[in-house]
């Protein structure tokens, strides 16, 4: 080989050299979701949420991270922990109960926010419609079933005169006036009188049932706020010792012993959830994926319970329960 063609083929390949380690592909940097989270973190990997993330090709680990902030035992911290959580900039957040995701809705308006089921999102002013939520929060929205929750309660309990509603210690003004309506009309239809209780700490479930019981009320209708289900176990017993006939949403409720639970079906609610994620690590704007609402219901009666109260439950209210607790 000449010296001009050997100088030429060497100079040309410390040329190609570099350009071919440069074009060579990348691997991305993993995705991170955000999760303001009322339960434990991690996320257990047979959780419906993480379970359809890794069917859409999700692993965590190897291509997204998840960046978990609990408020277990931090419930009056839900405001600061949001902000970290959003100050970590991730690629998307989720939320489940409509609080947490106004926490997170409050600190900013450019992450995406998922809803893993926000009540009346369009009512509490978190998206503008279910069909064009705007901004930056869509996913799956909870219907109000306090109504329909009450009316089965009362299927077992027809003399039914006065109600417990134990919910939220400090809501929203939004909340609080949404809530008031729903029980009001409610109240007027089936013919009773309601009281609120606002349990802020455990020992509060204590003496407002040991009240319950003294005075005699008929039943207690329980929100789904994030202090009653951190007190599941406490309610579930407070409520079979002083004899008060009780019904929430969750079926974690009356598996921990309350009479009757009537709501969407959360693991739906999660796996829908996830879906959204995927399209928005896609690239999909939030404010172009409309909102879900609940279509999938479960109904879970402790008759277990019901005998220990001396009541009986209807056979046609049995044969339209998902589960039977016995």
């Amino acid at each position: 080989m000449r010296r001009r063609e050997f100088i030429a083929l060497v100079g040309g390949a410390a040329i190609a050299w570099p350009l071919a380690c440069y074009a060579q592909p990348q691997s991305a940097p993993p995705k991170r979701i955000g999760f303001l989270a009322p339960g434990g973190c991690p996320i257990a990997p047979n959780n419906s949420f993480a379970r359809r993330l890794a069917e859409l090709g999700w692993v965590e680990g190897r291509n997204f991270v998840f960046e978990c902030e609990s408020t277990v035992g931090r419930l009056d911290q839900l405001s600061s922990l949001a902000r970290e959580l959003v100050s970590r900039h991730p690629d998307v957040l989720i939320a489940g109960p409509h609080t947490f995701v106004r926490a997170l809705k409050q600190e900013t308006t450019t992450i995406p926010i998922v809803m893993l089921g926000g009540w009346e999102p369009v009512r509490q002013g978190l998206i503008t419609s279910l069909a064009r939520p705007g901004g930056n929060v869509t996913g799956v929205a909870w219907l109000e079933l306090l109504p329909k929750q009450l009316e089965l309660l009362k299927e077992i309990l027809p003399h039914m005169r006065r109600v417990a509603h134990m919910t939220d210690p400090n809501p929203p003004p939004e909340v609080r006036k949404t809530a008031d309506e729903y029980i009001t009309n409610a109240s007027s239809t089936l013919g009773f009188t309601w009281e609120f209780f606002r349990p802020a700490l455990a020992t509060d479930y204590d003496k407002i049932f040991a009240r319950l019981g003294a005075e005699h009320f008929d039943a207690a209708y329980i929100s789904g706020t994030p202090t009653n289900r951190e007190n599941v176990t406490r309610i579930c017993q407070l409520a079979l010792r002083h004899l008060i006939p009780a019904v929430s949403e969750s079926a974690d409720f009356a598996k921990g012993g309350l009479l009757l639970t009537y709501g969407q079906d959360i693991n739906w609610g999660f796996a829908r959830g996830s879906e959204y994620v995927d399209k928005i690590l896609h690239a999909a704007k939030p404010s172009d994926l409309p909102v879900e609402q609940a279509t999938k219901y479960e109904l879970t009666i402790n008759l277990k319970t019901a005998k220990a109260l001396g009541l009986t439950v209807p056979p046609s209210l049995l044969a339209r329960a998902g589960e039977v607790i016995e």
